[in-house]
């Protein structure tokens, strides 16, 4: 099965060498978390970091009616809580488990420590940092500029990205909704739309890229506009 993981953030892993990794993993804490757990909650203390170790990680704000509006899912390699870590606020998002997760907690002591002995680790947090501006100016961009059915096609071809191109993807438009900041039904506009132009077919909980060349040239298209 397929997971839509947001990769169009690199791993934090994919900036550090083996020898990091195994010095951050004999000095964090792993913790472990089960399906459909919260592992932290807005406005809580971030005396830390995290690192996930394997499972999947859903960012996102709970609304006091129960309701969730979802931010991001994130994989194994990558970060989070590190906004708030640095400049010393209290936890900005909600966490919560989507499969049985493995953490690496990284305190202040532990994080400390790392950056003083490993220019490695430290480089890897200013790039994964550099790398979060670059995208959310570029959702920014993307969404004053850009046509909605653009920023559907190129959130489609993201998610497929995310699962080495996958053609079938495991994905529901409401989630694409969320992770583009627009209504259920706005979305629904969007996914009519390509569908009706043969690029894509909808199923149930998943979309079935038909024609990858041509929703490319939909997003080139949109981007052409900013």
């Amino acid at each position: 099965m397929l997971n839509p993981i947001d990769y169009s953030i690199s791993k934090f892993t994919s900036f550090i060498d083996l020898e990091t990794q195994d010095r951050i993993a004999d000095l964090a804490e792993r913790v472990v978390f089960k399906k459909g757990k919260s592992i932290e909650t807005r406005g809580e203390p971030a005396n830390h970091f995290y690192l996930i170790e394997s499972g999947l990680v859903q960012l996102g704000i709970n609304g006091i009616d129960g309701s969730r509006f979802n931010l991001t899912r994130l994989g194994p390699g990558h970060t989070f809580g590190e906004t708030a870590f640095f400049l010393d606020h209290p936890v900005i998002h909600d966490a919560n488990t989507e499969s049985e997760v493995v953490l690496l907690k990284l305190s202040r002591s532990v994080v400390d420590k790392l950056m003083s002995e490993s220019l490695v680790f430290s480089k890897a947090l200013v790039s994964v940092a550099c790398m979060r501006i670059q995208t959310t100016l570029s959702h920014i961009g993307d969404t004053l500029g850009m046509p909605l059915d653009a920023r559907v096609a190129k959130q489609i071809l993201s998610v497929s990205a995310s699962v080495n191109n996958a053609d079938v993807i495991n994905v529901r438009q409401v989630d694409i909704a969320h992770s583009l900041g627009v209504s259920r039904v706005s979305i629904g506009k969007g996914i009519k739309s390509l569908s009706s132009k043969k690029l894509i077919e909808v199923g149930y909980g998943k979309l079935e890229i038909l024609d990858r060349q041509r929703l490319i040239d939909v997003v080139k298209e949109g981007e052409r506009r900013l």
